[in-house]
């Protein structure tokens, strides 16, 4: 993949010269904790590809400077990327952090172990931005695109709220018991 992108990165920087206008800036990381960059630099060229800019952080981004690049650079959308489970608690870090510096920029969430239930119950309800879960990297353009836009976003946003309302809904939280009474349930595997 990597080789893949090396090719492939002097005719993108060819067809940002040549296009007229960013469709966005776009700011990349993999949170903290988290090594695995495959899926980020997928979508760093994809979206590279539809005219955004990009700006990647790389990976093992702690929280703190992914806010102080959002507040230095004012992109139009945030991409966090995780592949492993610590991962799901760095992302919501992030958000809570982003929040507390008053910022509001639209968040993608993608990676192997997110989901639109996590990013729904967990994620979403720290931030005051929009928090969009994203499949896989050929979605990640066509999002961004109707949560950037003037036109669209709103119509987005709403639709997003709605869809992470409903998965809400039919989940109902966990009953938390205390560490003798789980003892107590222990399955009897023997």
């Amino acid at each position: 993949m990597k080789q893949a992108v090396t090719f492939l990165q002097p005719y993108i920087e060819q067809q940002k010269v040549n296009s007229m206008a960013s469709a966005g800036k776009v700011l990349l990381a993999t949170v903290k904790g988290d090594v695995h960059d495959i899926g980020k630099n997928i979508v760093s060229v994809v979206m590279a590809c539809n005219g955004y800019e990009i700006i990647d952080l790389g990976v093992m981004v702690p929280a703190e400077e992914i806010v102080r690049k959002t507040l230095e650079l004012k992109p139009d959308i945030i991409g966090l990327s995780g592949l492993i489970t610590p991962s799901l608690d760095e992302m919501i870090k992030v958000v809570k952090l982003l929040k507390e510096s008053h910022v509001s920029v639209p968040v993608m969430i993608g990676g192997a172990t997110t989901s639109p239930l996590h990013t729904a119950l967990r994620i979403a309800p720290q931030y005051d931005g929009s928090v969009i879960w994203v499949k896989d990297a050929s979605q990640n353009a066509p999002l961004a695109a109707k949560f950037i836009n003037p036109v669209t976003r709103e119509d987005a946003k709403d639709s997003l709220q709605k869809e992470q309302q409903d998965l809400c809904k039919n989940e109902s939280p966990a009953e938390i018991l205390s560490f003798e009474e789980a003892k107590k349930r222990k399955p009897d595997l023997f």
